[in-house]
């Protein structure tokens, strides 16, 4: 059976170049090839292809070895394969791929970046962005926080969720050259998994993804640094960006399928690309299949147009806010957009406390995973992780929500900040943990 699926494929073995000379002669065939508007984030050397029917691994690496190219990557269960050729021809290779009667979709590879723009570090005990309304941060009032104390409160933690970060690691564990963070050191962690290197340790190498999970799940009450919203949830670290903060479409895609099989109730994606991809809408299906609630952030350009992950139907799509409650400037709006949360702006300060008005958790000095601080950062990044939490804090008080009941739960009850009802600057309003696990 194997060999079957290729057969179309293996009468006309090729070389990459012979490809790109041909290519633009092929006409028909059977595969759907994703073309977006923008080329800014694709890899013009890496096509991603997924087979209609299964194809064993030595039999594809049989194929690329026969055809010129190389295997570089592959979905976990063999849900596509990602094949490297010369960057002059990887849209013809696109197009021939596609013409293929065995092929389901060929796309040139996608690479997404995290969506935060870092401050400079210093530490205060001021999280005006998880406030009740009227609670004092610097002794100025903070009416647009995300309520977790009251839903703490109402005893709601995140007690037995498990939530996935999808980003650039955790400092989670030490090993080798990597450390715990301080202030998750008795934090429970599960199923770690590195889409980069595949090695097993999903440890943190840019420092993003670290100040992400604090704010989801911050060690609190310890007595040191700063407070997480899910408090007493379980921490997926998943890695899909490397040190730089950027990845493929198809580490992104396996770190949403690992995160899913293995027990995932929310995963936070605090990343966006401007291209969409097969492979990732693919990802995104199967993992909103398996009931996860998907929170994904809308991105830092401050015009319209949403990015990818979140700009799927799937995700919660979430910009980001300033203390005074404004749409942050750097913030993406437009169709697409579903809710937002505090995200910081570094530039202003408006609870006076002399310093730029970010969101603080503990991270380490980028290049630097074992030299810890309190960094304020700035970004959708940063406002994504406050919804995957209330998801969670949701989920543990209702255990038997599906996703989408979570996800009405959280747009049902937002704190309305522009127009009656939806509106493409703040979609639903402000989330409101307090408000969000009553519904």
């Amino acid at each position: 059976m194997h060999r079957i699926v290729l057969s179309a494929l293996a009468s006309g073995l090729f070389t990459a170049a012979a490809a790109a000379q041909q290519a633009d002669a092929v006409a028909g065939g059977g595969g759907f090839v994703n073309a977006p508007a923008s080329a800014a984030e694709l890899l013009r050397h890496r096509v991603v292809v997924r087979f209609k029917r299964a194809a064993s691994e030595g039999s594809v690496r049989a194929f690329a070895r026969a055809s010129g190219l190389q295997l570089a990557d592959r979905g976990r269960s063999g849900e596509f394969y990602v094949f490297e050729c010369a960057p002059d021809a990887g849209r013809p290779l696109v197009r021939w791929f596609a013409a293929q009667s065995a092929v389901a979709y060929a796309e040139l590879e996608a690479v997404a970046r995290t969506t935060v723009a870092p401050s400079d570090p210093y530490w205060a005990g001021f999280q005006w962005n998880m406030y009740n309304a009227g609670a004092r941060s610097n002794g100025v009032a903070s009416n647009f926080g995300v309520k977790a104390e009251a839903a703490w409160d109402a005893k709601a933690t995140g007690q037995g969720v498990r939530v996935a970060v999808i980003d650039s690691g955790i400092a989670y564990e030490n090993y080798g050259a990597f450390l715990i963070a301080p202030d998750l050191v008795g934090r429970p962690f599960v199923a770690p998994f590195d889409a980069v290197t595949g090695d097993g340790h999903a440890n943190d190498e840019n420092s993003h993804g670290t100040h992400v999970a604090g704010t989801i799940g911050q060690a609190t009450g310890n007595g040191i640094g700063c407070a997480g919203i899910a408090r007493n949830c379980t921490l997926m670290p998943v890695r899909v960006l490397d040190a730089k903060g950027v990845g493929n479409h198809a580490w992104i895609a396996n770190g949403l399928i690992w995160a899913a099989n293995n027990g995932a109730g929310v995963a936070n994606m605090s990343l966006g690309s401007t291209v969409g991809s097969t492979t990732m809408q693919n990802a995104i299906a199967y993992a909103a299949g398996r009931n996860v609630v998907l929170c994904a952030a809308a991105g830092n350009s401050g015009t319209a147009g949403v990015n990818y992950p979140a700009l799927y139907t799937q995700c919660i799509a979430v910009g980001a806010t300033r203390f005074d409650g404004q749409r942050a400037t750097y913030s993406t709006f437009g169709t697409g957009i579903d809710v937002v949360a505090p995200g910081g702006q570094t530039n202003i300060d408006q609870n006076g406390d002399r310093y730029g008005d970010g969101i603080l958790q503990q991270t380490f000095q980028p290049g630097s995973p074992r030299a810890f601080g309190y960094y304020f950062y700035q970004g959708t990044s940063m406002a994504t992780p406050h919804v995957a939490a209330v998801a969670a804090l949701v989920k543990s008080v209702r255990p038997k929500y599906t996703a989408a009941q979570i996800r009405a739960a959280i747009e049902g009850s937002c704190v309305n900040l522009g127009a009656p009802g939806y509106d493409t600057t703040f979609g639903w309003g402000l989330i409101d943990a307090a408000a969000a696990i009553r519904r």
